[in-house]
């Protein structure tokens, strides 16, 4: 294993050739992921606005429609995968393919979305009640219900309820942090998975989950770190609110897929060697 890993490419080299690619074809890699994140919105928009969560039952119908867009949307995952693997191989790509998991196996893709979705939204219910609590916290201190006539005991009161607010969004986006860590790592494995819908198109999802983990055997590690390695880009995004993420998102999604190509391709000299 040793000898093979010292075939792969660095990340700095993957991370070298995305820059290139994104560069290049930049209209189509961001339009298509602009366009996937505005389906996901507007159907979650769409499900707040049917579904109201201010009762126990409405959160939980509104939770479980949710997990289920989550499912839903895999399907232009895939698409997006193939957006990606025709622009790293050099092939003319266009916005339409963006629905070409549709014309694959909708079954085969629900079931992988499934098992992925279900990970994610484990991960993510200390933060789904931490964001309830945040926004009872917020709903709750008079932040700005003082009037300036007030004495100067009410001023106290005003700092005290702003080091509340302060403390609850520290502690609110910790738990976002630590809760998106533990979903990414869980979901290591399965990142090949939608690249090889489109590769292995005989494969059943069993069989194609069960060659995720085989492939990304000694593996996760150096995609972890090509993760990690992102993260200045996504800080320094939020000095131009956020404007930066239109090259950061489709720049990482590039090196992943020149990613999963390199892993793909050492593997297969690896059992032609054999």
């Amino acid at each position: 294993m040793t000898m093979q890993q010292s075939h792969y490419k660095s990340n700095y080299e993957l991370k070298s050739l995305a820059r290139v690619q994104t560069s290049q074809h930049m209209g189509i890699l961001a339009g298509s992921l602009l366009l996937k994140l505005l389906i996901s919105f507007m159907s979650v928009n769409l499900i707040t606005a049917l579904i109201p969560t201010r009762t126990t039952t409405g959160y939980i119908l509104n939770y479980i429609m949710t997990v289920l867009l989550q499912i839903a949307v895999c399907v232009l995952s895939v698409g997006a995968a193939f957006i990606f693997l025709k622009t790293a191989c050099n092939m003319p790509a266009a916005i339409g393919d963006l629905f070409c998991g549709f014309q694959q196996d909708l079954v085969k893709i629900l079931k992988i979305g499934t098992v992925i979705a279900i990970i994610n939204s484990i991960c993510m219910i200390p933060l789904d009640i931490a964001s309830i609590q945040y926004s009872d916290m917020i709903n709750s201190v008079p932040l700005l219900q003082f009037s300036r006539t007030e004495s100067i005991l009410d001023n106290y009161e005003l700092l005290e309820a702003y080091n509340i607010f302060y403390s609850a969004t520290l502690k609110f986006y910790l738990i976002m942090l630590v809760c998106t860590v533990v979903s990414t790592i869980l979901t290591l494995p399965f990142f090949p998975a939608f690249y090889m819908v489109l590769d292995f198109p005989n494969l059943s999802a069993g069989e194609i989950l069960k060659k995720c983990f085989e492939v990304m055997n000694g593996n996760k590690i150096r995609l972890f770190m090509l993760y990690l390695s992102f993260v200045p880009s996504f800080l320094l995004s939020i000095l131009t609110c956020g404007i930066s993420l239109i090259w950061v998102i489709p720049y990482m999604s590039m090196a992943e897929t020149n990613f999963y190509l390199d892993l793909m391709s050492v593997r297969n000299k690896s059992v032609a060697c054999q």
